[in-house]
């Protein structure tokens, strides 16, 4: 019982470090070949987890190569856009000026419905108002709108932006100091605590969140 649960956490740290060098992304934003070798890494971490008489090897050396076969794909669709087009695809224009590009959805095997729920989650419902619509090599649809239906922005407006929007850092997270965002936003142990004196609060274990921006804004919100 002992080996297996020395097992399991070592494949569970050795399986959490190849996600971590493999990149951050979403399920719904990983390429084919980094979805394959995520699958992969999970079936192999289980086969020894399951049965202890499986030398750890068996699990440990497969995720080795797979990581690095990952890792390998990444540097050479960089250097080489051939290659990349080749394992990755390339990104397919299904709406062009309000129109459905009828023989690539087609091609992708995509049906009207789908689109439709797409452009519903962008908050499009009118497809004449769709550039272009642009299904990316990580199966994601891309919206660009027409110049006039496009949303407003400051600079439409004519309105002038004094100061960036201020950073917000959190420095105290269910009754626990942050102390390197404290450290970057400048803000010293006593004046956090002088902080919440001025809201009656005695103990940072009393604080169930506390923020500070750039612009020197505080935010508490104490523990109820």
């Amino acid at each position: 019982m002992l080996i297996s649960f020395i097992r399991t956490i070592l494949l569970y740290i050795v399986v959490i470090g190849a996600m971590r060098l493999l990149g951050k992304r979403q399920i719904g934003e990983l390429e084919p070949s980094e979805l394959a070798i995520t699958i992969l890494i999970s079936e192999l971490a289980a086969i020894p987890m399951q049965d202890s008489a499986q030398p750890l090897a068996t699990g440990l050396v497969p995720i080795v190569v797979l990581l690095a076969l990952g890792l390998l794909t990444s540097v050479v669709t960089v250097a080489s856009p051939f290659l990349r087009r080749v394992i990755f695809g390339k990104p397919s224009i299904i709406i062009e000026n309000g129109r459905l590009n009828q023989r690539e959805i087609r091609r992708l095997r995509l049906n009207v419905d789908e689109i439709a729920e797409e452009l519903r989650l962008k908050d499009v419902t009118n497809i004449q108002t769709v550039k272009f619509g642009i299904i990316e090599t990580n199966g994601r649809l891309s919206i660009i709108l027409n110049d006039g239906d496009a949303p407003l922005t400051r600079r439409d407006m004519n309105i002038t932006v004094n100061s960036p929007s201020p950073l917000p850092y959190t420095i105290i997270a269910n009754g626990r100091l942050i102390h390197d965002n404290a450290k970057k936003i400048g803000l010293q142990k006593e004046k956090i605590k002088a902080e919440l004196r001025k809201r009656n609060i005695d103990r940072m274990a009393d604080v169930f969140y506390m923020s500070c921006d750039t612009g020197g804004n505080i935010r508490v919100i104490r523990n109820e």
